[in-house]
């Protein structure tokens, strides 16, 4: 070297620690590149699936997304059935369901040959028969005005002052009958109109009425059901196997939320400022019920442990066909149509008059069940925790699905273990929503006593409807105080 720096006059020392800071710039040009590659692969990544989502993303018929929440890309309707087979309309054998004939007719009109309009033998004609009988039902509406007047004076025979009284429930010097109330109170829960469509319809019909007179009716109604929502509430809450949903109801300008329990002919409703385990404490049903509650899988109803828990498989169904058909995750298919099986083979068995699957036939499916989700669990493994990483692993949406069917597998398949558990939770999501069309009509309750009351009055005859009793009659049995006893029957 020094030989070098002789000859050529070079300092060898000065370039070795040029190209030394040249490498380690370099390397570190290099590391940042390298880092910066990983944050690009993991933006990628992210990317991917936003597209994916945005590309399949969540609606009403592959999630537990309600319609409301589609908006204008409300996907084609699709049903959870599948095709039968069987041709359209009526079955063979079916009794059918038409207009009958349900009583004697009110009037009979007779309508004679024209030749027989002006002959002089008309009354004493024997010769004619009925050659066939057509019936018509029509409605007439007639509003009558009735003055209850009481007379009073000196008796003649007794020579002192005598008056007549005023029949029961005629109270006030002006007032609506039962029929005008009952009326009401109908459109007003059962039709679902608002105060102001109803007054203009009375109205129309030479009832002079007033907004503040319908609300007025309606505190009334619910003052008079109060026993019988109780007697309700404690009917359901001893039933062995209850429907449970919720959905939520402006009030007052803020959110709230409509909790309703329901199981064969009973229902009751309650609107509370919480969705939760709050607001289903103060409901005041799931505190005391020992039986099994069936609803979906809104973490709040797990809280309470002195109920058995069965889930809502059409909810699972969606989330299934959501896994199906965004992340080509074949098990899901499998299951689905498992679950769906299971639920014919029950209809059937129960048909027959079976009340249980044997012993072998449940373990068949059940190893079934576990064989599908292990499936899945195989071709979704939880992601490995990296290096320097703090926190829950991201498991995602199918995994996250995955994980409920193997720790709520219990719950998820007890419509197959015990019959009286069915197979989903439709007869509360039916139940409730009303709900959507009473809030289009009016918008919102404006005072939270005011929706309390609607939803007392809608317990009590949306109860009466389902054990065969008109909305009409039912409200009767409100306006003379006769709820409770009505009730008491069933």
């Amino acid at each position: 070297i020094k030989i070098c720096e002789e000859v050529f006059a070079v300092d060898f020392e000065v370039i070795i620690r040029e190209l030394t800071a040249e490498i380690r710039r370099l390397n570190d040009l290099l590391e940042a590149k390298e880092a910066q590659n990983a944050a690009l692969t993991e933006q990628v990544r992210k990317l991917t699936e936003q597209i994916a989502e945005l590309t399949h993303k969540k609606n009403s018929n592959n999630s537990s997304t309600p319609p409301s929440a589609d908006h204008f890309d409300k996907p084609a309707p699709k049903s959870l059935r599948g095709k039968s087979g069987k041709p359209q309309g009526g079955q063979k054998g079916h009794s059918g369901n038409g207009m009958k004939i349900d009583r004697k007719p009110d009037a009979e009109e007779i309508h004679m040959p024209a030749q027989c309009a002006n002959c002089p033998n008309r009354k004493v004609c024997n010769h004619l028969k009925c050659a066939g009988t057509r019936y018509v039902y029509d409605v007439e509406i007639k509003t009558t005005l009735t003055a209850h007047k009481v007379m009073a004076g000196t008796c003649a025979v007794l020579g002192s002052h005598v008056e007549g009284a005023y029949p029961p429930g005629v109270t006030g010097t002006k007032q609506y009958g039962s029929g005008v109330y009952s009326l009401v109170m109908s459109l007003l829960t059962v039709g679902y109109m608002s105060e102001d469509r109803i007054k203009k319809l009375l109205t129309s019909l030479n009832v002079p009425i007033s907004t503040g007179t319908i609300q007025s009716m309606l505190s009334r109604a619910a003052a008079n059901a109060e026993e019988a929502e109780k007697y309700i509430k404690d009917k359901i809450t001893s039933q062995s196997v209850v429907n449970f949903d919720e959905m939520g109801m402006r009030v007052n300008g803020s959110l709230h939320w409509l909790h309703c329990a329901c199981c064969g002919s009973w229902r009751f409703y309650s609107i509370q400022e919480r969705r939760g385990e709050e607001g289903m404490d103060l409901m005041g049903v799931l505190p005391h019920f020992c039986g099994i509650a069936v609803h979906d899988f809104w973490s709040s109803y797990k809280k309470f442990k002195n109920v058995v828990h069965a889930m809502c498989c059409q909810h699972l169904e969606r989330e299934l066909i959501y896994a199906e058909e965004t992340g080509n995750q074949e098990w899901a298919g499998k299951l689905r149509k498992l679950l769906q099986g299971m639920c014919h083979a029950k209809n059937l068995q129960m048909a027959e008059g079976k009340e249980a699957f044997s012993e072998a036939e449940l373990q068949a499916y059940m190893a079934q069940y576990d064989e599908i989700v292990a499936e899945g669990l195989k071709a979704n493994p939880v992601p490995e925790r990296k290096p320097g990483q703090r926190g829950r692993r991201r498991r995602g949406k199918i995994r996250c699905l995955l994980d409920r069917f193997q720790d709520c597998k219990e719950d998820i398949l007890r419509f197959a273990t015990d019959w009286k558990v069915p197979y989903t939770n439709n007869a509360a999501e039916q139940a409730i929503r009303f709900a959507r069309i009473k809030e289009k009509v009016s918008g919102c309750f404006r005072s939270e006593k005011g929706a309390e009351q609607f939803a007392r009055v809608l317990s009590f005859v949306s109860t009466a409807v389902r054990h065969g009793i008109s909305s009409f009659d039912a409200f009767l049995s409100l306006h003379r105080e006769t709820a409770l006893a009505m009730l008491q029957g069933f």
